[in-house]
């Protein structure tokens, strides 16, 4: 019976033939730009954003990324020293913070981007956050995942709301 109400359910958003709500075009689009957002330094941005359209839920976009570019492990460098491990340590809290400012900020341009999507829709950016095995993980979260409802986010722009009141329509969790 659940599979039935969930079948019916999506059936109602989608027909078969219809044109999805929130075009492949859209959503590449914001796959490209967040891709370019993390491409520069101080990000190591470890593979492409995958972004997603979930009728009834919103669109998703994930990627992975090093808070900072980290200098490897090599014969050239066989350990960090513990004043390395520190710095890199107080580096990435320093930008876990600018993180979160980024990705409020793509969620509202994406908002406003993404103007088929319904406005009872949620637009989520997920980041999977590599650390070295030798690092101070104190902290630092291994996925950091922001939401917000689409509308909400649409209507705070159009009023030119302040950082504040836009950090209080996201959603944060860290794991």
């Amino acid at each position: 019976m659940k599979l039935f109400l969930l079948t019916a359910l999506l059936a109602s958003h989608l027909s078969a033939g219809d044109a999805p709500r929130v075009p492949v075009e859209a959503i590449k689009q914001i796959e490209a730009s967040t891709d370019a957002r993390f491409a520069v330094e101080p990000w190591d941005s470890l593979g492409d954003t995958r972004g997603s359209y979930l009728p009834g839920y919103g669109a998703v976009f994930t990627f992975e990324m090093s808070l900072i570019q980290v200098t490897p492990i090599s014969p050239f460098h066989a350990a960090p020293t513990p004043a390395e491990i520190k710095t890199v340590h107080e580096r990435k809290l320093k930008q876990l913070a600018v993180l979160k400012s980024t990705l409020r900020e793509m969620l509202c341009k994406a908002a406003t981007s993404l103007s088929t999507l319904p406005g009872t829709e949620q637009i989520t950016f997920e980041a999977y956050l590599f650390n070295q095995s030798y690092e101070d993980h104190t902290g630092l979260p291994h996925r950091l995942m922001i939401t917000a409802n689409r509308q909400k986010l649409v209507d705070a722009v159009a009023r030119h709301a302040s950082q504040q009141e836009l950090a209080s329509l996201v959603q944060e969790q860290e794991e």
